[in-house]
């Protein structure tokens, strides 16, 4: 995202009181997590994460998510997110990254 776009988004955060409003540019490193069952092209997929950036005391978090079989991701996988500081376990992460690794 370029800076313009990313400080737009900010600013709508904080104008609608998102708790998104005071996230930090940070990673997500893929702990351990669910196989896929079946053909089916978009399953849910249980992670156990550690959160990791500025302040933040490598942070666990337990979430599931809903990802293309094809991009299915690995453990040891390092994603770029936002990280709400006030509510840690508040993210947003880039899945669609999982299609260019």
């Amino acid at each position: 995202m370029e800076e313009w776009q990313e400080q737009a988004a900010e600013t709508l955060d904080r104008l609608t009181g998102s708790p998104m409003a005071d996230a930090i540019n940070g990673t997500i490193r893929i702990v351990a997590l669910s196989a896929p069952k079946g053909r089916l092209r978009y399953q849910s997929c249980e992670m156990e994460l550690i959160l990791e950036g500025p302040g933040l005391d490598h942070e666990p978090l337990s979430t599931e998510v809903i990802l293309d079989r094809r991009y299915w991701p690995t453990a040891g996988m390092v994603l770029r997110a936002r990280i709400s500081r006030k509510q840690p376990r508040m993210i947003d992460v880039n899945w669609d990254a999982l299609a260019r690794q």
